[in-house]
């Protein structure tokens, strides 16, 4: 028993577009591996305060640069937001509890809808 419905073919560009940051990444990647093998130079790199010394190659130090980058990014990201939804929280728990100063001091009494004589006297709801 064959189906009615089509399979529908798989699109290149549809693909592209859905798998969009999977593709720029893997492009940064290869751009960023292409200059390591290209840049071969040696290079020494000396850390502030005397705390050492890299000796390596360009490339290999603008990677371990850019892959230091990526983590203070994430850290600093992960803070953030982490001080956003704090903030946020905080403004909303202000929001939810009035201050009783802003109440109006003559309130009608709790019952007060169920005791008026105004509205609708012939409703079915309120017979009873």
């Amino acid at each position: 028993m064959s189906t009615p419905y089509k399979r529908r073919r798989p699109s290149l560009i549809r693909n592209f577009w859905i798998y969009r940051w999977m593709v720029a990444a893997a492009v940064v990647l290869g751009l960023l591996l292409g200059f390591v093998f290209i840049n071969s130079d040696p290079v020494t790199v000396y850390f502030p305060f005397s705390l050492g010394q890299i000796s390596s190659t360009a490339g290999v130090v603008v990677l371990l640069g850019a892959l230091a980058g990526s983590v203070l990014t994430f850290l600093v990201g992960t803070v953030v937001l982490a001080l956003r939804h704090y903030k946020g929280a905080a403004t909303a728990r202000l929001l939810d509890e009035p201050d009783a100063s802003s109440l109006p001091e003559e309130r009608p009494p709790s019952d007060y809808a169920a005791k008026t004589t105004e509205g609708f006297s012939d409703a079915p709801w309120s017979k009873g």
